[in-house]
């Protein structure tokens, strides 16, 4: 049977009609087993910087653009790559000035700008690379990402914005192997998703998405991911036709 499918996360805002207003995604799954989100075994708590629900502000104008962050927020995610791609959601469809910015934590859990870049906003998912010219992240550090909506440059407490943390850690031997047979991007994201490794896994997963639409395999790693963030509330929602 096809199932239609919408989700929503965190209690910060209502992520089912963010989707519903601004990308209307919808999916088709069927019996196949797609990748399955396990979080690390050594997960870690996020440090004070980022709170339980990842966005903070408000913006004031007309049409300024709702945002979430397309990673976990109450634990910290990992990835391998030394230029990770980061991933997130706008709403609305109105051109509003964005910022990403990227922060090195020290041992003081101090922040150290590691890149920054301004754009506009495009509706529904929106992902950067860190481009190949910047210094790759190191092994064992920790960072902190955020997505800033400048909606008002002259009060930025009224800014919205979303932020989270990722560590960089080595792959596996056991994984690095598995890899290293894969024959496709549905493969190594199921692969990087059981081994708890979330950008990886939604890298590979956004990599046969669009803009538009979520694949099955990026939609099912997001619905994992809401089921752990939340499991007690009604973070899912299944619409059988």
């Amino acid at each position: 049977m096809m199932i239609r499918r919408k989700w929503l996360l965190h209690k910060s805002f209502n992520l089912r009609i963010l989707v519903i207003s601004a990308l209307t995604i919808t999916l088709s799954l069927t019996q196949a087993v797609l990748a399955a989100y396990q979080p690390p075994r050594d997960q870690k708590s996020p440090s004070g910087y980022t709170d339980s629900s990842g966005t903070r502000g408000r913006c004031k104008a007309s049409g300024a653009p709702s945002l979430r962050l397309l990673a976990p927020i109450t634990h910290v995610g990992q990835t391998t790559s030394s230029h990770p791609t980061f991933a997130w959601l706008v709403a609305s469809r109105e051109k509003t000035p964005i910022e990403f910015t990227l922060y090195k934590i020290d041992t003081n859990e101090q922040l150290n700008l590691a890149y920054k870049l301004e754009m506009q906003s495009s509706p529904g998912i929106m992902k950067l690379s860190l481009p190949q010219t910047v210094p790759g992240l190191t092994v064992g550090q920790r960072y902190l990402w955020q997505v800033e909506v400048l909606c008002n440059r002259n009060r930025p407490s009224h800014n919205l914005v979303a932020r989270t943390e990722l560590d960089i850690v080595a792959t596996p031997p056991d994984l690095k192997n598995l890899l290293a047979h894969s024959q496709n991007n549905l493969q190594r994201a199921t692969l990087y998703a059981e081994a708890g490794i979330w950008y990886d896994a939604l890298s590979e997963a956004l990599a046969v998405s669009n803009q538009k639409k979520l694949g099955k395999v990026a939609a099912s790693l997001l619905q994992d991911l809401a089921n752990l963030e939340e499991p007690s509330k009604e973070g899912i929602s299944l619409n059988l036709p």
